[in-house]
């Protein structure tokens, strides 16, 4: 492996992905209809799962992506698949809760 620029490499790699990518792209847009809020139910369940896990915890990201995906699909069942994207919302509002009432009682006061 001496001699091989990895800058070099690294380079290519990354245009070859976006040339591939963009191929990609245009080949889907000419058979279905694209929007730019396509990717907004995955940003706030991404969202959810790494707050609940925390930042820098893999394990702890993949139980949450597992607990908040089987609970989703627990309430589509029961709520009807309406209310799944509240679920997660509220899932969040729940995380925040617990998380803000842990902190209020680690709180010391300075003397």
């Amino acid at each position: 492996v001496m001699g091989i620029d990895t800058e070099k490499v690294y380079a290519f790699t990354f245009s070859l992905n976006s040339a591939i990518c963009g191929a990609a792209g245009a080949i889907i847009v000419m058979v279905w209809v694209i929007q730019p809020f396509y990717g907004i139910a995955y940003s706030i369940r991404a969202f959810v799962i790494v707050t609940a896990a925390g930042l820098g915890n893999l394990p702890g990201v993949i139980a949450a992506g597992l607990g908040i995906g089987a609970l989703e699909q627990y309430g589509a069942h029961i709520f009807g698949i309406g209310y799944q994207q509240a679920i997660a919302v509220l899932l969040l509002l729940l995380v925040l809760l617990i998380r803000l009432i842990q902190q209020r009682r680690n709180r010391q006061v300075l003397k």
